[in-house]
């Protein structure tokens, strides 16, 4: 996340993002934009019904997103059999997603229905008034922190920061329970950290009872255990499952979940709250197939939440798949991200020197 984020930035700082664009994107005339306004504000007990009746009446639906092909695939080939209406996918990385996107609106070519991609990005995208608000009897049963009050994205999935070990070399009976056990000589040399968390850093420390304790504790546990820095989750993970890191601190939750259930000797546990990151979807204000776009996000949150927790990915419809039992979860906050993440990795790096 890091990397994209200041990828993000950079589109920001370099003036791709300005509200001009947006301007100039959204003259497509004010009938159209008091249509998708209707559709979207629309909250009558036959919501669905019209929205389905219209979405196949517009007959396509056309999605960008950052989610690997082989998983995204599974949700709209299910949401095509179900209502008929075929989707032309584009993926790429965050960064690609968001370029592509700004991109095409600046030159007026509005092709894209629905946006999918990592919070940062979508926060980014609201700010420049490129996504749609969005009214959804479905908000309400969606984790809270991946509701932003705005209503133009929602989180559609949460990649779940948590701890993990490798159970052949430590035992639960050993696990520590608090943050202060970790200061315990005995994990000197033991733990492993993802080398640039720095959002997960300053999520964490927030959960202290002020940041400043939080920072001050995560000094300490530096200069005391010395946690190794490790470039990506996937391989910090791996070295949990080698035991050459007996225990991560920073590992995803649904890969450690993947990875057990293929009998790797490796468990999460919990340290405090888990930190999460949000993956969202945004239906774009010029959506030339405005109901088939809002009918997908319902379908994303619905049905497509059940085939996320299929493969091991946590849904944020807490309805249909309620979090793992036990687990408190912090939402890294998208928008502090997009404003702060050079503060927090200075914050990171004089921290883990």
């Amino acid at each position: 996340m890091p990397e994209f984020m200041k990828n993000v930035q950079r589109l920001w700082r370099c003036g791709m993002l300005l509200g001009t664009i947006a301007a100039a994107a959204l003259a497509t005339g004010a009938h159209a934009q008091s249509s998708i306004d209707q559709i979207a504000g629309y909250t009558g007990a036959d919501r669905m019904d019209k929205l389905v009746a219209a979405a196949k009446q517009e007959g396509a639906l056309t999605l960008y997103t950052v989610t690997p092909v082989e998983d995204v695939t599974v949700i709209t080939k299910a949401f095509e059999a179900k209502y008929g209406i075929p989707v032309t996918l584009w993926r790429g990385s965050s960064e690609d997603v968001l370029r592509r996107a700004v991109g095409e609106l600046k030159a007026g070519r509005h092709h894209v229905d629905v946006i999918e991609t990592n919070g940062p990005e979508l926060e980014a995208l609201h700010r420049e008034k490129l996504l749609q608000p969005i009214q959804s009897p479905l908000f309400a049963d969606i984790f809270r922190d991946a509701v932003p009050p705005h209503h133009e994205w929602i989180g559609s999935r949460l990649n779940i920061i948590t701890a993990a070990y490798n159970t052949n070399a430590v035992s639960e009976a050993d696990l520590p329970k608090t943050w202060e056990e970790l200061l315990d000589p005995k994990w000197a040399g033991k733990l492993g950290v993802e080398a640039v968390a720095y959002d997960w850093l300053a999520t964490a420390a927030g959960t202290f009872p002020s940041k400043e304790k939080g920072m001050e504790f995560f000094r300490k546990l530096s200069q005391t255990d010395h946690p190794g820095l490790y470039n990506g989750h996937p391989l910090l993970t791996n070295l949990v499952v080698s035991s050459e890191v007996p225990l991560g601190l920073t590992v995803y939750l649904y890969k450690v979940a993947q990875m057990e259930k293929d009998g790797a000797p490796i468990k999460r546990f919990m340290i405090g709250p888990a930190i999460a990151r949000i993956n969202g979807l945004g239906v774009a204000r010029t959506a030339p197939h405005p109901n088939a776009a809002i009918l997908y996000q319902d379908f994303t949150l619905t049905e497509g939440q059940k085939i996320l927790a299929e493969r091991q990915f946590t849904p944020t419809n807490i309805k249909i798949a309620p979090l793992p039992e036990g687990m408190q979860v912090k939402v890294i906050n998208p928008d502090a991200a997009l404003d702060n993440l050079g503060d927090w990795r200075g914050e990171f790096e004089k921290t883990f020197k």
